[in-house]
């Protein structure tokens, strides 16, 4: 009897299907990164300048003259405060540091770059706020508050001399201060009396006059009723852009200050 031999035909189904299973397997999924290539090649090690013109280059160059000056007068407002530097050293130099800042600003890129002080702190990040108040009054403490400060260097250079004759509230004024301080009141009034209105016409009138003044009563105002509306008046126009002009109204108002000023300033000498 012949047997008849039979493929195990589900066995050999069964591997070739698994062998195809673990053949068609898939790997895990790693995405790659995706790095967009320059248009164009870029030096990192190449030097980012701000300007690239001569004119850029002064704009920049006053704009950082200028940061320096705000830092270096907030640095001194602080010491001045602390009694760190007397008042016969702070005085010249606040001076001197006020001048070059107005000096900066006077010209018209640099003061149209620089808009106006507020926004230059915003801009660079500038907290300095004894500074600040020091630039909005133009003046030194000592000669805002008339106090410690003594006549400025280049008027307490004449000798004094006694003062003669009359019942004056000042002893030891030197002639020349005095004549100098009534010369320079008689201009400022003279000025207003002509309709100067300008920022910059007045500005150094009157700056003259309140230094003067202070050369003759030693800086505390002491005896002098018209020092506050002098102070004031100050603090206004340098408050003001060069070119701005006062109102008539506060010419008229101005004026009567002054004058009001004036007489008790000769009242002052006797």
């Amino acid at each position: 009897m012949t047997k008849l031999s039979i493929p195990h035909t589900s066995t050999t189904t069964t591997t070739t299907t698994t062998t195809t299973a673990r053949t068609m397997s898939y790997q895990p999924y790693a995405p790659i990164a995706y790095l967009p290539r320059p248009l164009t090649s870029t030096n990192l090690d190449r030097e980012v300048k701000l300007y690239t013109t001569s004119s850029s280059r002064e704009l920049y160059e006053s704009l950082a003259e200028l940061h320096a000056i705000i830092v270096t007068l907030e640095f001194l407002e602080k010491a001045f405060v602390r009694d760190s530097i007397a008042p016969a050293v702070y005085t010249p130099t606040c001076l001197r540091l006020l001048g070059q800042y107005k000096t900066l600003l006077g010209s018209p890129t640099v003061a149209e770059a620089f808009v106006d002080l507020d926004t230059f702190r915003a801009r660079y990040g500038v907290d300095c706020p004894a500074a600040t108040r020091r630039l909005e009054t133009g003046l030194p403490a000592t000669v805002e508050h008339g106090a410690g400060s003594g006549p400025l260097p280049e008027l307490a250079a004449a000798p004094a001399a006694p003062k003669t004759g009359g019942d004056g509230k000042w002893r030891n004024v030197s002639p020349k201060a005095a004549a100098e301080a009534t010369q320079n009141f008689i201009t400022f009034m003279d000025a207003l009396r002509l309709n100067y209105r300008a920022k910059d016409e007045l500005h150094p009138l009157l700056a003259s006059v309140i230094t003067s003044v202070d050369a003759v009563t030693g800086g505390a105002g002491e005896g002098f009723d018209g020092r506050g509306d002098i102070v004031k008046w100050l603090i206004v126009l340098n408050q003001m852009r060069p070119g701005d002009e006062i109102s008539e109204g506060q010419g008229r108002e101005m004026l009567w200050d002054l004058e009001k000023g004036y007489n008790s300033f000769l009242e002052g000498l006797g």
